[in-house]
């Protein structure tokens, strides 16, 4: 097998794990974008960030979302959640209401389960949930997605974990196996190499920072990645060209050797 072929096959490889890791964080910017507008009428000036939710299940899973409350104050609180979840469609949504008294210095997790039949068009269930306001605890709110995925013989978790994989395994061996077979590494392949690193980076930055919920800096990562692929295409077209003008003039060169009688630089005297 050609050197040439072995290289587009690293490539090849290298794509296939970009778009697996880029896959997880779209789909973690879509869930959180979607459910951002969900049951949305009241805003807090300072967001629920205890707020934990998965970013993916599967459609014969059974999971839940969590709220995280603590008390920081010298005086118990009688406290009330609501918690708001897609019932099938964007306009239909079931409420859970938990009360609980919460004294100084303790916390309470506050569990809400999800089923993927709660998924709006049996996409994405978007959650909402409302810490109502209890002196000396403020109101605040925060939402979630979850995206549901047709895989019934796998968990969200066991999903991404595997999907993760793939890539990086796809990524580095397509990056080294593009390397081994691109020596000498003259200035032009030192280029792509890193290109294909930063690449490949990116890609995997998608995925860590949608997953965490910054769903805002993973799609403005997402357009860099873009861009990026567009110059990576650049760069091996460039290479292309170059390869073969260089062949055809070391062509040109040794046939005008031979009509004016000029031994071959690369060939030994007889």
């Amino acid at each position: 097998m050609k050197k040439k072929t072995i290289r587009i096959i690293g490539i090849t490889s290298l794509v296939i794990g970009a778009l697996l890791f880029v896959y997880i964080g779209i789909i973690s910017i879509w869930g959180e974008l979607e459910a951002s507008f969900f049951n949305a009428a009241l805003r807090s000036e300072e967001p629920l960030d205890t707020l934990s939710c998965p970013a993916v299940i599967t459609s014969s899973e059974t999971a839940a979302v969590s709220g995280t409350f603590f008390n920081p104050y010298d005086k118990s609180a009688n406290m009330e959640i609501r918690t708001y979840i897609t019932a099938g469609f964007v306009t239909l949504m079931n409420e859970f209401i938990t009360t609980f008294s919460l004294e100084p210095g303790n916390t309470k997790i506050v569990e809400v389960p999800i089923i993927p039949e709660d998924a709006a068009y049996e996409r994405v269930i978007m959650v909402r949930m409302h810490q109502m306001k209890r002196i000396p605890f403020p109101y605040q709110n925060a939402s979630c997605g979850i995206v549901v995925v047709n895989i019934p013989f796998l968990t969200g978790t066991q999903f991404i974990t595997l999907t993760l994989s793939l890539g990086t395994l796809l990524s580095a061996g397509g990056i080294a196996f593009w390397a081994v077979n691109s020596k000498p590494i003259v200035w032009l392949r030192l280029k792509i190499f890193v290109a294909m690193i930063i690449f490949a980076l990116t890609s995997a930055s998608i995925a860590a920072i949608g997953l965490i919920g910054l769903w805002g800096l993973a799609l403005i990562l997402t357009v860099v990645w873009i861009f990026m692929g567009l110059g990576m295409i650049w760069q091996f077209s460039t290479a292309s060209k170059k390869n073969l003008y260089n062949q055809n003039l070391g062509s040109e060169i040794n046939s005008r050797q031979k009509f004016f009688g000029v031994k071959d630089y690369d060939s030994k005297d007889k």
